[in-house]
């Protein structure tokens, strides 16, 4: 029929495009030096200029703040 419109590329293929351009991001985010390359230490912000200082404070992302071998 000449109104029949070749299919598209299906659900599986558009998760595959989406998965691939997540896969290439990281790739890239850790070889141009990935968390080490990061400014921000802490997990809290101050507030930017000239309100704040800007910049990070806190614990730094993944530390633990609890104590080993402290008894409670």
């Amino acid at each position: 029929m000449a109104d029949d419109k070749p299919a598209g590329p299906g659900p599986l293929e558009d998760a595959i495009f989406i998965v691939g351009i997540i896969v290439v991001l990281a790739v890239l985010w850790f070889y141009t030096g990935g968390a080490q390359k990061s400014d921000l230490r802490g997990i809290f912000l101050h507030p930017p200029k000239p309100v704040g200082q800007g910049g990070a404070y806190g614990p730094t992302a993944g530390s633990s703040t609890i104590q080993s071998g402290a008894h409670y």
